[in-house]
């Protein structure tokens, strides 16, 4: 059902055709300019986990090299180093066989910036073999592999042959095509796709070896406005006297090296501490979602039909009122579902509104309408429709946004309208009668049908619409006009980046846990970035285009039928529009509810994706923007997970890197995020409690204090995600159930969406198979005890991890 070792060799291939095409580093010119100027070594060789016997040796070798060369060498194990004041003097960072955790949180961020101002990096041997637990993937990235093995039969050591694939680099320029060298291979997790190899190692050679016809052992690039090599060389002590190898070491530091431009710090990630949160109201009944005012106020919409407008200088909140006078209705998910300014709205007062509304058949509709807002005032009374749907009263997948551009188009995302409450996590396609609201065939994948897609318009200003050019479907036999991409599940929010004229959105998938030969893919979530119109797949296909076999829920049996992405059928007899329709188009980004193969950045747990906006530092003044290391990158919202983060992207378009945003932060599920006019970070926070009114659901707004570069480490990952051992279970059981989501849905003393601990406790306090149950209903997810939500699998947690969480509920 997966496309890993297809997707691995177009992988390798994006090496190849990187290594091609990016500037070669000229040795002799630096080597010249180098030559001319002080240059220091730091050579860190911090261990906490295997040591090796070679580190001395090493020492010594780089030394030598460094005498040669007029260099001078700090060698050190002291991690206080790794301060902006004592990096920024470095020519090159030496992590010289160096393993498990060596850097706190601050120490980390003091390396990254140093790389970003355009310092120099040199990973040797055990450098893989470093920082990778926890969640610091820049470093993995830097390095460009995580060691996973090595052999040990007939020894760890043994004689290999060693293969120069790229001589025009300095690490390789000086060795012969092929030569011998007794050493430990290591096997490589995670290689990170950016790299240019050097040598490779042939496995005929040698017991082993894990990557087959072709091992890549010795790689360089440029990485995060910094230069970075590594060789997986380095471990037998008699390796640092060998000629090849010094000349590869020789040539790896002069790379690092570079050829002596100075750091510029202007552009480098902010400490964690340097952005800071204010609270600027809290106690709000289900925020949904907000926009700004021109001047700076927040106009905030609560899913139970309420508007405020809150003064961006004092914060105080003015109650707009409720929107009764328009057959409002509110169920589950239906509701007060986005709201949006109007482009010229100084001119205009104009505010739009996404809402589901009773018509006077008592059927339920969507409806964008257009109010006028005048000194804080609104008439709920008078409205202009601008567009509307029907839909069904079912329970799930209202979720959705409004976004306008400058020239005053609106985007608008609608969800599918579909229950997922039958197909045990998986796609529904589901014919049998009388559920008709379990087949996403009606909604999504109908060209005539308005629900799961993302629509463009253009407001009239009497009302109605009109079609821009550019849509997806031209002829009208072919699909609604309206529709700019089809095949979203549940896109619950989207941003326009004006500088490319590209389309952002979260999508929230479907609960399956695992994949199933018989019903397809377990369940992704999705960043999306449209560049046009686009068909997204929802429900043939979920994730990197990971295909659904066809099932027949009468029968309750497989068809067989594997869905093709490039070739898809509507064959629902529910479907009103046409039955063959595009091609399905990639996410940006997918992850499941366990830890992504693709995409470690984002951790594991329950799923909700969202995005918050391209940051454009050129739209902010520069008194109070974010740094502009954050230009041009987008940020990404999780609301079960409970973070921020930034996605860099490389030159083309796809994902370079991913990062954390202000991880100190803590968040009760972030429900929409947007840069107001000042540059800030404003990030609404719907509460504990799902259908209530929290006394934690706020706005806050996230600044950055320049001054602030000192304080206290962060505790970036709690102790069950940094995989260390616990002395008893409610600690292990409250990092594991804050971890994986489940606080999103539950709370210890009160129910949610789902009961309270203390209620599950009190249920099962006399079963002695409590804990067992328990075990296995986490792993298998399910419903139907305490209501109608189901909880989703969590089957990617090992057993032991399981049942620690399921002693610690029972224990409240």
């Amino acid at each position: 059902m997966k496309t890993y070792l297809l997707r691995g060799c177009f992988i390798v291939m994006a090496v190849l055709v990187t290594a091609c095409g990016q500037d070669k580093f000229n040795n002799a010119a630096a080597t010249e300019k180098n030559a001319k100027r002080d240059v220091t070594i730091l050579v860190f060789s911090k261990t906490t986990g295997y040591r090796h016997e070679s580190i001395e040796t090493g020492i010594e070798a780089i030394n030598n090299i460094a005498r040669k060369k007029g260099y001078r060498v700090i060698a050190t194990e002291d991690a206080s180093y790794f301060v902006d004041e004592k990096l920024k003097d470095i020519d090159a960072l030496v992590f010289l066989n160096t393993t498990g955790d060596v850097l706190d949180n601050l120490q980390q961020i003091a390396m990254e910036r140093y790389i970003q101002a355009g310092g120099g990096f040199v990973g040797v041997h055990a450098a893989a073999d470093t920082e990778w637990n926890g969640d610091w993937f820049w470093y993995r990235n830097l390095v460009g592999g995580v060691f996973k093995s090595h052999p040990d039969t007939p020894s760890n050591v043994q004689q290999a042959n060693v293969s120069v694939v790229d001589a025009n680099f300095a690490a390789s320029e000086a060795l012969p095509k092929t030569f011998a060298l007794a050493d430990e291979w290591y096997n490589f997790r995670d290689l990170y796709e950016f790299t240019n190899h050097v040598l490779t190692v042939d496995e005929s050679s040698y017991q082993g070896g894990e990557h087959g016809d072709y091992h890549p052992i010795a790689w360089y690039h440029n990485y995060d406005g910094g230069r970075a090599f590594y060789t997986g060389l380095g471990h037998a002590k008699t390796t640092y006297k060998d000629s090849n190898f010094l000349a590869h070491l020789e040539g790896g530091l002069a790379y690092a090296i570079g050829d002596g431009t100075p750091k510029n710090y202007s552009n480098v990630r902010p400490y964690d501490t340097q952005l800071e949160r204010t609270v600027l109201l809290d106690h709000l009944n289900e925020p949904i979602s907000f926009d700004f005012l021109p001047n700076g106020d927040v106009l905030l919409a609560e899913r139970l039909g309420n508007l405020k407008i809150i003064d961006g200088k004092t914060h105080k909140a003015t109650d707009l009122g409720f929107a009764k006078d328009i057959a409002f209705l509110s169920h589950e998910e239906m509701g007060m579902v986005g709201v949006a300014v109007d482009p010229n709205f100084a001119t205009t007062g104009w505010v739009y509104t996404y809402y589901t509304a009773f018509t006077k058949n008592n059927d339920v509709i969507a409806r964008i309408a257009r109010f006028d807002v005048k000194n804080q005032t609104i008439n709920f009374g008078k409205q202009t429709t601008i567009i509307e749907w029907p839909v069904e009263k079912n329970c799930c997948h209202m979720g959705g946004d409004l976004a306008f551009t400058p020239t005053g188009e609106l985007f608008i995302a609608t969800g599918d309208n579909t229950s997922p409450r039958d197909q045990d996590g998986f796609n529904p396609v589901d014919f049998r009668e009388g559920l008709r609201m379990n087949d996403a065939l009606r909604t999504s994948g109908n060209t005539n049908d308005l629900r799961g897609k993302i629509l463009r318009i253009k407001p009239l200003p009497e009302g109605g619409y009109a079609i821009p050019k550019g849509n997806l479907f031209s002829n009208a036999n072919e699909g609604r006009p309206e529709i700019y991409a089809m095949g979203t599940r549940n896109a619950f929010t989207l941003t326009y980046d004006a500088k490319t004229g590209d389309l952002f959105y979260g999508d929230v998938g479907p609960d399956a846990s695992d994949d199933n030969p018989t019903r397809g893919p377990r369940g992704y979530d999705e960043i999306n970035r449209l560049t046009g119109p686009a068909h997204m797949g929802w429900p043939w296909v979920i994730g990197d285009n990971y295909p659904y076999v066809k099932y027949d829920f009468v029968a309750k049996r497989s068809m067989g039928e594997v869905f093709d992405p490039q070739n898809l059928i509507n064959y629902s007899p529910n479907n009103t529009g046409a039955k063959k329709v595009p091609a399905a188009q990639a996410p940006l980004i997918w992850y499941p509810y366990g830890n992504s193969e693709q995409f470690p950045e984002v951790g594991s747990g329950g799923r909700t994706a969202l995005v918050a906006d391209v940051y454009r530092a050129d739209q902010f003044p520069a008194a109070t923007r974010l740094p502009d290391y954050y230009d041009g990158k987008l940020f990404i919202v999780e609301f079960m997970r409970n973070w921020v983060k930034v996605v860099t992207f490389d030159e083309n378009n796809g994902v370079r890197k991913i990062e954390p945003f202000a991880p100190q932060i803590s968040y009760v599920l972030p429900i929409d995020a947007r840069f107001g006019p000042d540059g800030a970070l404003y990030v609404l926070e719907y509460g504990s409690a799902w259908f209530k009114e929290n006394t934690d659901a706020q706005l806050s707004r996230i600044t950055f204090n320049p001054n602030n570069q000192v304080a206290a480490v962060t505790a970036v990952q709690t102790e069950a995600a940094a995989g260390h051992q616990f002395a008893d279970v409610p600690h292990a059981g409250e990092a594991l159930a804050k971890n994986n989501g489940c606080m999103a849905c539950h709370k210890l003393d009160s129910a949610s969406v789902g009961p309270a601990f203390k209620q599950v406790a009190a249920k099962y306090k006399d079963d002695p198979n409590a804990v067992a149950y328990l075990v296995d209903k986490i792993a298998k997810g399910g419903g139907s005890v305490w209501g109608p939500a189901s909880m989703p699998p969590f089957a990617y947690l090992d057993e032991a991890s399981r049942q620690t969480l399921a002693e610690y509920v029972l224990s409240r």
